[in-house]
């Protein structure tokens, strides 16, 4: 018997999946109502640069009628997703946050990935302006808004993405990550933003920011629907199989009193459940100094990258944006191998933790979301750049708590290729927190 559903946007992943498999729905109604509430309830969210509404409907025509053959590409046939306006969508303009737009000539790496799947591109998500930043206060698109906070930033850089996921405009939606830019949004959204191991998917077609710490990634509403967006198998695990840690490092860090006392409540509540945390420590690091370090390289990098556009399009970019870049082309060639270099023995210290505590816990960020009037944290990455500069996978899930307080992130990180169990972990663990 046919399943009736209300409203399909509250629909996830998995369940949007099964509700088109079961003929509850079909794709053209799934994806019309989330164009239809991206025009509604969406629009003052300003979490879109661009919607793609006759494609979409085009596409979802073809994977109805797919449906109808038998001749599905794979079950996410018919899903509807967005995508952060840094990585190319044919037939779709592409601005990278800035003041300009180009139309590319093909789809990325990853939206051919997940176009041959079926999945439905419906529009480009907001961004800050060249994914150099965290509270996508863009200059040229205007500032997106966190759904769940009004008048606060999503985080960034991929706060379009963040917002578009937390406001059911969409079931899912890539971001990418250099220093915490998926994590973040989803910590301040509170839905759940992975990133891979570095090269898991390849970044062909992303306009890159920094190609020492780029890393595309997923946002969506639980760690099951992450899974079958990255086909990665989820193994099911009981409190016996594994153990946590926690570096002094992070949990001796500045944070939000608020964030410190949510994060030890969900500490012990995890041992509650029979699940070992213990202690370690990463000699020598310290997180506010790392992370310059890795804004450095991005803005060195960022430089060369985006320097030719720059020449040609210069009033694509705001004054903020060219005083970074500015910044990072005088760099000397001393300090930016120096920063390469610390990054690098970082990764080898912290890859040897990783051999002996596989899994380690903090916040996902020092503090919760913030007036877009607040003058900006310069902090916000101090917990998940580590993952970047290791090539660790990492994700943040949503932590419950007293209700009315702003969302929160907890990150669990685990050693490169660890993708299926750091997964599989965080599944078991998401039971537990949200």
């Amino acid at each position: 018997m046919k399943i009736v559903i209300d409203d399909p946007t509250f629909l996830g992943v998995n369940e949007a999946a099964l509700a088109l498999s079961e003929a509850s729905l079909s794709s053209t109604e799934l994806v019309e109502s989330s164009l239809s509430k991206i025009k509604t309830e969406g629009k003052e969210l300003n979490a879109f640069i661009h919607v793609e509404s006759e494609l979409s409907k085009k596409e979802a025509a073809l994977s109805d009628a797919r449906r109808r053959k038998g001749t599905l590409l794979s079950p996410l046939d018919g899903v509807p997703i967005a995508v952060k306006d840094n990585i190319d969508v044919l037939g779709q303009p592409t601005t990278n946050g800035l003041g300009t737009q180009w139309l590319p000539s093909q789809d990325a790496h990853i939206v051919k990935i997940l176009r041959n799947k079926g999945m439905v591109f419906i529009g480009k998500t907001n961004m800050h302006e060249a994914a150099l930043g965290a509270t996508t206060d863009n200059p040229h698109h205007g500032k997106c808004i966190n759904p769940k906070i009004h008048s606060h930033t999503p985080g960034g850089s991929s706060g379009g993405s963040g917002s578009a996921v937390a406001a059911y405009l969409c079931p899912a939606a890539l971001g990418t990550d250099t220093m915490g830019s998926v994590r973040v949004p989803a910590a301040y959204c509170g839905i759940v933003g992975f990133k891979p191991t570095q090269h898991f998917w390849d970044t062909v077609g992303v306009t890159p920011l920094s190609t020492t710490l780029d890393t595309i990634g997923p946002l969506a509403r639980s760690v099951a629907d992450i899974a079958v967006m990255t086909d990665v198998p989820l193994k099911s695990l009981n409190n016996r199989d594994f153990s946590l840690a926690v570096l002094d490092n992070f949990d001796s860090a500045d944070m939000q009193e608020e964030i410190r006392s949510v994060y030890e409540q969900t500490k012990n509540l995890i041992q509650s459940s029979n699940v070992v945390i213990e202690t370690t420590g990463l000699v020598d690091y310290e997180p506010s100094q790392a992370r310059r370090w890795g804004l450095l390289i991005s803005e060195v990098e960022a430089s060369v990258l985006l320097g030719d556009l720059l020449i040609r399009s210069p009033k694509a970019f705001s004054d903020e944006l060219q005083s970074m870049l500015a910044f990072g082309t005088r760099s000397s060639a001393s300090r930016y191998f120096e920063a390469l270099q610390q990054i690098n023995s970082i990764k080898n210290r912290f890859l040897t933790i990783l051999e002996k505590v596989k899994f380690v816990i903090s916040p996902t960020t020092p503090q919760t979301s913030f007036l877009f009037s607040d003058e900006t944290p310069v902090n916000q990455a101090d917990f998940t750049a580590l993952a970047n500069f290791c090539g660790c996978p990492a994700i943040s899930l949503p932590i419950k708590h007293q209700a009315g307080k702003k969302p929160m992130g907890l990150q669990i990180m685990a050693a490169p290729g660890k993708d299926v169990e750091l997964l599989s972990v965080a599944s078991f663990i998401e039971g537990i927190v949200t």
